[in-house]
């Protein structure tokens, strides 16, 4: 899922205050224009769904709210609307490698949270640590006796180069992945070949301050996505890089099928929804020689519209499931 939807206000998107709602609430600037165009179609995708599945959806961008605590209570302001008393839910594209975009949104999401009201994102348990940090993910995983690579996270400003040293004892002289630690899509994931670039590669990201991990590069033949719900596996997608990359994601290149895959996968991902508490829960993992390791994981967040029928629309009725369930049951 991206964030180029359609503004608020354009044909499909219902803009009417009062009327409940789901609020997706979109970062648009973490794209170039020119880009944000060419995904749109697929946000529409999204929207269409759920509108087509009695689930009307309101777009609104990120910087047009002022998250508040007023007049005694939690306050989401659009203009002089207030968001939180309108009923609705809220799903939050909340990943962006601008600090000052990802601070807003934390004050975004401890608003929703503070006013009770749903928050689609939060299917997961602790969802502020767990929804997009890949460090919190490896802890979390291994913690299940489930497979992960050794992640190490860089620290900060002046004293980044310091993981050097820890990368060398742990990992080797390379090939190497440098990931932000909480983004999507591929944004930011550098293979560095040896000590030599990754040096680089920590001296590049730092000011950025935007957090990163490094990985050692495992040769693999595609990354496997697993949608579970309610515990158990809906579809299986293998996504495959495009000749002479090493990205998989269908967003940077790659291509996407349908995948029966082994039942370890399968398993795999039933145990790790289970085990966060995610009734909707989409799984990525490498296939090494040495067998399926952890990736990262997504909740409502995940694309499935690469999807071949009738795995599409299999997993579509199970986000749009998954949507109602939470919304009857509350925050």
């Amino acid at each position: 899922m991206t964030d180029a939807l359609p503004p608020t206000g354009t044909p499909g998107t219902p803009g009417t205050p009062g009327t409940p709602a789901i609020v997706w609430i979109t970062n648009p600037d973490n794209y170039d224009p020119r880009r944000h165009l060419l995904l749109q179609k697929e946000g529409s995708k999204r929207v269409d769904l759920f509108e087509r599945n009695g689930l009307p959806v309101r777009v609104v961008h990120s910087g047009d709210l002022v998250p508040a605590w007023s007049g005694g209570a939690p306050r989401l302001y659009l203009d002089e609307e207030d968001l939180l008393g309108g009923g609705h839910a809220f799903l939050l594209s909340d990943w962006t490698w601008d600090a000052g975009i990802g601070r807003h949104v934390q004050a975004i999401t401890r608003t929703i949270r503070a006013a009770g009201r749903v928050l689609l994102n939060d299917g997961i348990r602790d969802a502020e640590s767990l929804g997009s940090d890949k460090l919190a993910m490896c802890h979390e995983v291994a913690a299940l006796g489930i497979p992960v690579p050794p992640t190490i996270a860089v620290p900060f400003g002046r004293y980044a180069r310091r993981v050097l040293p820890v990368v060398g004892r742990e990992l080797g002289t390379g090939p190497y992945v440098v990931k932000p630690r909480a983004m999507a899509m591929g944004f930011g994931v550098l293979k560095a070949e040896g000590p030599e670039q990754l040096t680089a590669a920590v001296d590049l990201l730092t000011p950025a301050a935007l957090g990163a991990v490094v990985q050692p590069f495992q040769e693999n033949d595609g990354d496997v996505r697993v949608y579970v719900h309610r515990g158990k596996t809906v579809a299986v997608m293998l996504r495959s890089p495009k000749e002479g990359s090493y990205l998989a994601n269908v967003s940077e290149g790659g291509s996407g099928m349908s995948f029966d895959g082994d039942g370890e996968v399968r398993a795999l991902s039933e145990r790790l929804a289970t085990g966060v508490d995610a009734d909707y829960l989409c799984v990525d993992w490498l296939l090494t020689r040495e067998g399926p390791v952890f990736n990262e994981w997504m909740t409502v967040s995940a694309a499935y519209e690469d999807l071949p029928e009738p795995d599409r629309s299999r997993v579509a009725a199970a986000l749009v499931s998954y949507v109602r369930d939470r919304i009857a049951a509350g925050s």
